[in-house]
């Protein structure tokens, strides 16, 4: 392994110091994923002291995509990565987003004969190695974006170990029959076109053999979860029409810095129900979408796509949030802070004869400043015009979602 001690130079805090703790306090291993698309130690711990207030970098060690480690606290050091385990765990963090990215090799392999090299170093067990997602309190958090029971196997596969109740791997299926679902220990042509199509649409499935092992399964999880349909590792119905709809992701932004939260923030947390929305391809729908819409005056169609993306953005600024486009639950918490208005939209608004007349043309009206009629007249069209034009968007005069909402944010 190529370690590199970094503990006496990454950024820290002037006054701030974590506390410590005896190595038999350890009994867990936390994997995380930066949710990142790029990084380092250096940039993580810099983010961590100077936005967040933090004594030091949240991770104990680092893993670069080119499998470089990077180590950046003592085992002793209680730092801030997974809330209130943060007394028992060891924090590992590879740096990506695996949401969208895929995880090389290098990295996986590293990381595994790091964990592997701790394990043996605590005492632990390897299912004593969990995800960010497994901790207490941390259910709602897609971290690290990859099969933990995948990863655990593969641990025990490197140690030449079997997990207590492993698959056993079946007879390789030969020719163009499909299988109506496919799931780990499953061999054949229908598993090396589903490693061939993840591996298209950037979900690297590792080596495209025809066999559904563990990394073909962190890709199928993987899209599954980018795709909004059920997450099961199981390639059914839904997934195959999921996989076959499917576009080529487009590039993505890269964000600032990862998204943890200190441990004093945890437990506003714990009972968090509502999902993570981002824009991925194919876009997430819903009403939990319209909501976010109506309050950062998108256009409210239900698609979480480029033109939310770019408003959630812009909400974030005006917030001081992490500005990284993902509506999360302290962005969720910002827009339940929001006023939220009594007025929905129900109807387009535009100039015609008869004049269009009613409540909704009132609440305009008096929103613009103009007089308040309850007809929509030369008057008012020319002030929606304006306020159109004020706003950067398209300037028609027809008071349509997009209008609407920027009206009533």
């Amino acid at each position: 392994m190529n370690i590199i001690d970094k503990r006496n130079s990454l950024a820290r805090h002037n006054s701030r110091n974590y506390r410590r703790r005896s190595r038999s306090a350890i009994t867990n291993i936390a994997i995380h994923h930066s949710a990142t698309t790029s990084g380092s130690a250096e940039a993580f711990a810099r983010y961590h002291v100077n936005q967040l207030g933090w004594p030091g970098i949240g991770y104990h060690y680092v893993v670069d995509k080119d499998g470089s480690i990077s180590k950046c606290h003592d085992l002793e050091v209680v730092s801030y990565h997974v809330g209130n385990s943060n007394g028992r765990a060891v924090g590992i963090c590879m740096v990506g987003d695996f949401r969208t990215q895929s995880l090389e090799a290098a990295q996986r392999n590293a990381t595994l004969d790091l964990t592997l090299s701790l394990i043996d170093e605590l005492n632990l067990a390897i299912e004593d190695v969990l995800g960010h997602i497994e901790f207490p309190g941390y259910s709602w958090k897609p971290c690290p974006s990859v099969s933990m029971n995948g990863f655990r196997n593969a641990l025990y596969n490197r140690r030449g170990d079997l997990p207590q109740g492993a698959i056993p791997s079946r007879t390789y299926v030969a020719g163009a029959r499909q299988r109506s679902f496919l799931s780990r220990g499953d061999q054949g042509d229908d598993v090396r076109a589903l490693q061939e199509r993840l591996t298209e649409l950037g979900f690297d499935a590792g080596p495209i053999d025809g066999i559904f092992g563990p990394l073909t399964y962190d890709g199928v999880v993987r899209f599954q979860r980018s795709a909004n349909i059920g997450v099961d590792g199981i390639v059914g119905p839904e997934t195959r029409a999921a996989l076959r709809d499917a576009q080529t992701p487009i590039d993505q932004i890269e964000h600032g810095s990862p998204t943890d939260e200190p441990d004093y923030r945890e437990p506003s947390f714990t009972n968090e129900s509502r999902r993570l929305l981002r824009y991925v391809i194919p876009v997430m729908r819903g009403e939990d979408v319209q909501e976010v819409q109506r309050k950062t005056g998108a256009m409210v169609d239900g698609l979480f796509g480029p033109e939310t993306d770019r408003r959630v953005r812009e909400f974030q600024r005006r917030e001081n949030l992490t500005v990284d486009g993902i509506v999360g639950p302290q962005t969720w918490r910002a827009l339940d802070r929001v006023r939220n208005t009594a007025a929905r939209y129900e109807r387009l608004l535009t100039l015609r004869r008869p004049f269009v007349q009613g409540d909704d043309v009132k609440r305009v009206q008096r929103e613009l400043g103009v007089p308040v009629d309850g007809l929509y007249g030369p008057v008012t069209e020319r002030a929606v015009r304006e306020f159109q034009q004020s706003e950067g968007i398209t300037v028609d005069g027809i008071v349509g979602p997009q209008t609407w909402g920027r009206l009533f944010n």
